[in-house]
């Protein structure tokens, strides 16, 4: 059974189709059918008759260097003077420094580079000052320990291995015009501190109460500042070579003290 008053046929001629939910165009409103709706598949003449064009007049920039009429559609200006210029003359000393700007300016920029120079030479002087004084000092030591090594007295049965050297200087009260004011001595570097000054006052012939509760004791001292090197009698040398408070080869002072500084002045 048919229903020819129910829904529309396309519009196209070719087509007919009937659709019960036609497609109404929205620029010529003709009906058409799913396949024929879009504006490109009818071939809408009111659609193309809706295009408007809109002409932009373009603008066109001339160079503003004399002489120069170069036409850009782009503009660039010069950062300083706002003027447009083309890329042949984009450099055009705008932004060039004056005899006088260029002479300020280069003052200006040699300061810290002298200031760094002047700091820089200082730092190499102190530098190289401190390398001289380390190099001199370590060579200072080994020359120092060689000569020891020559003339070192201590017990014979310590293997060469463990022994390390001190110039030892004798306290204040005692003279002994055989020995002098110092003598080379080695002691093993396994011992505690208080084995070898035990060791030294006997090597020495001095008298040693370190055993007495109440007797001033004979300690060990720095014979450069004068400062206790340990008032632990149990600690071994090993520590203190490894702490940096002993030098193989070093200066040192035995007096009878129990103070923690004594006066080195009075050994030199």
């Amino acid at each position: 059974m048919e229903f020819p008053n129910i829904g529309a046929r396309c519009s196209i001629k070719d087509c007919k189709q009937l659709n019960f939910l036609p497609f109404e165009c929205n620029h010529c409103h003709d009906l058409f059918c799913k396949e024929h709706f879009h504006v490109s598949s009818h071939k809408c003449l009111s659609f193309k008759d809706k295009i408007t064009y809109t002409k932009i007049k373009a603008s066109n920039y001339i160079c503003s260097e004399e002489f120069c009429k170069e036409i850009s559609p782009i503009e660039m200006q010069c950062i300083k003077c706002k003027k447009h210029f083309c890329l042949q003359h984009r450099y055009h000393g705008c932004l060039e420094y004056t005899n006088e700007e260029k002479t300020t300016k280069l003052k200006k920029w040699q300061i810290p580079k002298k200031q760094f120079a002047e700091a820089k030479a200082i730092v190499d002087e102190e530098i190289s000052n401190t390398l001289k004084k380390s190099k001199n000092t370590a060579m200072a030591n080994k020359v120092r320990l060689m000569r020891l090594k020559g003339s070192a007295v201590g017990v014979k049965n310590i293997p060469m291995n463990e022994r390390c050297y001190f110039l030892v200087y004798l306290p204040t009260t005692i003279s002994n015009k055989h020995i002098g004011p110092s003598k080379s001595i080695y002691v093993n570097i396994n011992w505690t501190i208080g084995k070898a000054i035990d060791s030294i006052a006997d090597i020495l012939k001095i008298s040693n109460n370190n055993n007495l509760a109440k007797a001033c004791k004979l300690q060990l001292f720095h014979y450069a500042t004068g400062a206790l090197i340990c008032n632990e009698m149990n600690m071994l040398l090993t520590k203190l070579f490894e702490n940096s408070e002993l030098v193989d080869g070093q200066s040192i002072i035995l007096e009878y003290s129990n103070s923690t500084f004594v006066d080195y002045t009075l050994y030199k």
